[in-house]
């Protein structure tokens, strides 16, 4: 009785051959796949990050002018709480306090 791994026929090598050889074909095919995969997402990551930081740079313009804005408001009612101060100066009449205003909340 022969027992042994290369006393099989030619045609079972031959046919474990074409098997490793299909092996090694999806191997290399699923690899190539991966790759392109992987090439894609790492694409669509960059537009995606170059389009987060458009948009960062966006809203830091919107913030920035949203202050300027309200610093503008400010001043603004600054210079007409200065009016009316002058104003009631001059017409003699002065700020009292709100006489229900006697103690705490």
């Amino acid at each position: 009785m022969k027992n042994g791994l290369l006393e099989l026929k030619s045609d079972t090598w031959a046919i474990i051959g074409a098997g490793a050889a299909m092996a090694a074909i999806n191997v290399t095919i699923m690899l190539a796949l991966i790759s392109a995969t992987n090439a894609r997402i790492s694409e669509q990551g960059e537009r995606l990050d170059a389009r987060t930081d458009a948009q960062g740079v966006r809203i830091d313009m919107l913030y920035d002018t949203m202050r300027n804005e309200h610093a503008l408001i400010l001043e603004s009612l600054a210079g007409v709480a200065q009016r009316v101060s002058y104003i009631e100066g001059h017409l003699g009449i002065g700020r009292t306090t709100d006489p229900e205003d006697t103690g705490p909340p």
